[in-house]
């Protein structure tokens, strides 16, 4: 039985300089590869993602996730600080797990999570710095507590039709997040009490609304949404399209 090593590569892939075993569901067959020129660095990662794989700081550069891989564990990179760039999340993943990418500040760029999700769970990119804007697949049908929460640097955000549920603080703390184009109805963005915003302390300042009336919007300024207050909210006639 063949086992997998984080480590690094050398003389053409002879040697291997081991760090430590790589542990959980899927490791009795090589699933990773890794670069050759620096200690620790993922280039590409086969297969399900199993809960708590990578969860250290030795694990850093580029990630790319191969298309043989449908689910992404719990806490799977949580705490990767060493992450960096851009990465695609490829159209075979069909669930994000919990905490999966939390605290992964280095991940920069625009995130689109692919049509064959269907579910974010609980802080699945809280604390991701780096993420400037996202667009949620029209096959999501739920946004966990926290899932996009303290995300600094996030800008823009689309949510489709097909969500039904989303969590309280699933954007909070997001004070550069001013534009939110929203198709799913006003009841599914919890609005109540301390502990169930979904845009609390964010930077939320305008809302285009699929069908807003139809689907339970007010229009006009000084709105309340997800527990953020003074918000302006227009209808989106030409959904999907953003202005």
């Amino acid at each position: 039985m063949s086992k997998t090593y984080k480590g690094q590569t050398t003389n053409n892939v002879v040697e291997l300089t081991l760090q430590e075993e790589a542990v959980g569901a899927g490791f009795d067959t090589p699933t990773i590869a890794w670069d050759d020129a620096v200690n620790g660095v993922i280039k590409q990662v086969q297969g399900d993602i199993p809960d708590n794989w990578a969860n250290t700081d030795k694990v850093k550069g580029p990630l790319e996730i191969g298309t043989s891989c449908t689910s992404i564990g719990t806490s799977a990179f949580q705490f990767c600080t060493g992450l960096t760039g851009d990465f695609v999340i490829p159209d075979s993943v069909t669930s994000i797990g919990s905490y999966a990418f939390s605290d992964c500040s280095g991940l920069t760029g625009d995130l689109v999570i692919p049509n064959s999700v269907t579910s974010i769970s609980s802080g699945a990119f809280n604390g991701c710095n780096g993420l400037t804007s996202l667009t949620i697949g029209n096959s999501v049908t739920s946004i966990g507590s926290t899932a996009f929460g303290y995300c600094s640097g996030l800008t823009g955000l689309v949510i489709p039709d097909s969500v039904t549920t989303i969590g309280s603080y699933a954007f909070g703390y997001c004070p550069l997040l001013t534009t939110a184009y929203l198709a799913t109805p006003f009841a599914n963005i919890p609005t109540g009490g301390f502990g169930s915003g979904a845009f609390y302390y964010s930077g939320l300042t305008t809302v285009y609304a699929k069908d807003a009336v139809a689907n339970g919007w007010t229009l006009g300024a000084g709105q309340t949404v997800g527990g953020k207050s003074g918000v302006t909210v227009i209808d989106w006639t030409n959904y999907p399209v953003t202005p």
